[in-house]
């Protein structure tokens, strides 16, 4: 398939995939129904992705293209980001990009040390063309890209985000709902964290070997609070704001209503809560399934009855190896844990 320059201003002309080291493009032609059911745009995304047309990174960069009201959906793990995107992505007022692979290669070619230089701009550039004449476009990158967040804010000056993180209770069961093939990746994710930052450095070398997963998700947490701190630091309260996933799921409607205020999207405050209050009823990540406040607090009730040692435990490893190297800024992004 050929293509031009001018496809580039046509935001449905996506960039489905990135290859860093050959400063290289993929290109896909998506529509508003993709976002809808893919849960994540990365390699889950609901398109062909071995069909993506390669597109160099030379011609993107003489393109011109064209200028967007851009807002950021950064997060930490397992707190509730992908409620909040859906929540938040109603085209043709405005479109949520959950977890765009582009992101994620930018990402992990930082964390394996790959030169990523010319590469940022042109790629936010792309995600941020408005769907629509008026619309605008919120990013939620993947929380493994907290590595490059203060790159992403830096390229994009005028845009505000949100931070959305959870407690650390709230994050140790969170992991204990999931697969034993995704709490098998918490020491990669711990470690991917440490490195972004220099947490790992005020660190014992006791901090730095936990006994076991659930110690590990402990200092995942708190790796991944300390990056968010330092993107709080850099770009101040006027720019990010930090919603606690307690304080979303105790008003999801109204505290989603807020962060569209922050963030600056403008759409009917009726359509908004009509919206909403639909999304608020399903599972973000099963959009076909039920979900509520009331099944959420029951598997939580099960969760820590079943594991009220393990849970105790990680808690109070925490308190001893890991907590007295975290700065007061990680602690409170929304209050102590």
């Amino acid at each position: 398939m050929d293509t031009d320059a001018s496809d580039f201003a046509n935001a449905r002309w996506f960039p489905v995939d990135l290859h860093v080291p050959r400063l290289e493009y993929g290109f896909l032609h998506i529509d508003e129904e993709v976002l809808q059911r893919s849960t994540f745009l990365d390699n889950r995304i609901e398109a062909p992705l071995a069909d993506a047309v390669p597109v160099d990174l030379n011609l993107i960069a003489r393109s011109a293209l064209p200028k967007t009201n851009t807002a950021w959906l950064f997060h930490t793990s397992f707190c509730g980001s992908t409620l909040l995107a859906r929540l938040l992505h109603l085209p043709p007022y405005q479109v949520v990009l959950r977890e765009p692979l582009v992101l994620r290669r930018l990402s992990d070619a930082r964390h394996s040390q790959w030169p990523i230089d010319g590469l940022v701009l042109p790629t936010l550039r792309l995600l941020s063309r408005p769907w629509d004449a008026q619309g605008s476009v919120v990013i939620k990158p993947t929380h493994a890209a907290l590595n490059i967040g203060l790159e992403l804010l830096a390229e994009t000056p005028d845009s505000r985000g949100v931070i959305l993180t959870s407690s650390l209770d709230d994050f140790l069961v969170s992991n204990l709902k999931k697969t034993p093939e995704t709490m098998a990746k918490i020491p990669a994710l711990a470690e991917r964290a440490l490195q972004a930052g220099t947490f790992h450095t005020r660190l014992s070398q006791a901090a730095l070997a936990p006994p076991d997963l659930l110690a590990a998700a402990t200092l995942q947490w708190a790796a991944q609070r300390e990056l968010c701190a330092d993107m709080l630091v850099a770009a101040g309260p006027q720019r990010l704001r930090v919603v606690e996933a307690a304080e979303l799921l105790h008003d999801v409607v109204g505290v989603a209503w807020e962060c569209a205020q922050w963030l600056g999207l403008s759409m009917p405050a009726e359509l908004f809560t009509s919206h909403a209050a639909l999304v608020s009823k399903r599972n973000a990540k099963a959009t076909g399934t039920d979900y509520d406040a009331g099944r959420r607090s029951a598997e939580i009730g099960m969760i820590k009855a079943a594991h009220g040692r393990q849970l105790a435990a990680a808690h109070e490893w925490f308190e001893q190896a890991v907590k007295p190297a975290m700065r007061a800024e990680a602690l409170m992004l929304t209050g102590t844990p």
